[in-house]
């Protein structure tokens, strides 16, 4: 028997940190159950720690993408923003003319098209350009989102009992996109900015002074407390958000403007992301400000001589 339009079923492609949070709470909020796939599944080293990540939601794990798509009414993929292409792909033989295939990754919004074409081509699924406007953690299911394409207003209905934060903002796929790729210019971009700015002040010991300057001049803001939060989420994610960064590029070159600031803000975050600070703080980050600063001073040492 097939689920209620309000008690729908739900699988995930790709099921890493969004993923288990939006499942979570989807299936607080009354979600009839959840299927997951993800490429751990199928790695030795990972597969048995991922299978009771999965279970702990609850979820289904599921050996391949057919079976986690099998009796789902709603699909939600939520790989990483390079493989977004590749899951759609993988999907797209084994959907429904009953289902909604949500795209909810941070990739340009010509991949978007191009994933939507993959699976209008091989499936009468419905595909749904999403974009996530702000961090998972701590908002789960309802972190806002917007929604584009032909679907997005049947997707937004069928998603309104869970109490999301959902937005419909065009009929085309990409329009979600290239809203959440141009906000990242600046969200991501002011990160790089301030960690740019203060370990170089911290390398002539002058942070504090550089800190209360900034705050002079923007004294709305607690800029302490900002950088704290922002240099810890880098910590933690500057490698995801580098390869963001990538399709953000490609997003401006789409739209004829060369991404300077763009690519910066994508060294930069790779730059951290290759100091190793996720190994040296572990899920919870660096504490304060002056922590991140210290890790950075450490691991950034260059090689002594002799």
């Amino acid at each position: 028997m097939p689920a209620s339009r309000n008690t729908p079923r739900l699988a995930f492609i790709g099921f890493g940190e969004a993923g288990p949070l939006i499942a979570r709470g989807l299936l607080d909020a009354g979600a009839a159950s959840v299927a997951a796939y993800d490429l751990l599944i199928d790695d030795p080293a990972t597969r048995d720690a991922w299978t009771a990540k999965a279970e702990a939601v609850p979820a289904m794990p599921c050996a391949t993408v057919a079976e986690a798509l099998a009796e789902a009414d709603i699909i939600l993929s939520t790989v990483t923003s390079e493989r977004a292409l590749e899951a759609a792909t993988a999907a797209a033989p084994h959907l429904r003319s009953d289902q909604l295939y949500l795209d909810l990754n941070s990739c340009s919004p010509g991949k978007k098209v191009k994933a939507a074409g993959v699976v209008e081509a091989q499936s009468a699924a419905s595909y749904v350009d999403v974009a996530v406007m702000d961090t998972v953690p701590g908002r789960g299911h309802r972190v806002p989102m917007l929604l584009a394409g032909p679907a997005a207003h049947d997707a937004a209905a069928q998603l309104a009992p869970f109490g999301m934060t959902i937005e419909v903002v065009g009929d085309r796929i990409g329009q979600a996109s290239t809203i959440k790729m141009a906000r990242s210019v600046f969200m991501k971009g002011i990160e790089a900015i301030l960690c740019e700015s203060l370990v170089a002040a911290d390398r002539a010991g002058v942070a504090d002074r550089v800190l209360a300057s900034i705050q002079g001049t923007f004294p709305d803001i607690d800029w302490r407390r900002l950088a704290t939060y922002h240099m810890g989420r880098m910590a933690l994610h500057g490698r995801r958000r580098a390869i963001e960064m990538d399709s953000v590029a490609d997003t401006l070159r789409d739209l004829d403007l060369e991404p300077f600031t763009a690519v910066g803000t994508g060294q930069r975050q790779m730059w951290v992301a290759d100091l190793g600070l996720r190994d040296r703080f572990g899920a919870a980050g660096p504490e304060t400000l002056e922590d991140f600063l210290a890790a950075v001073r450490d691991a950034d040492q260059p090689p002594r001589n002799g």
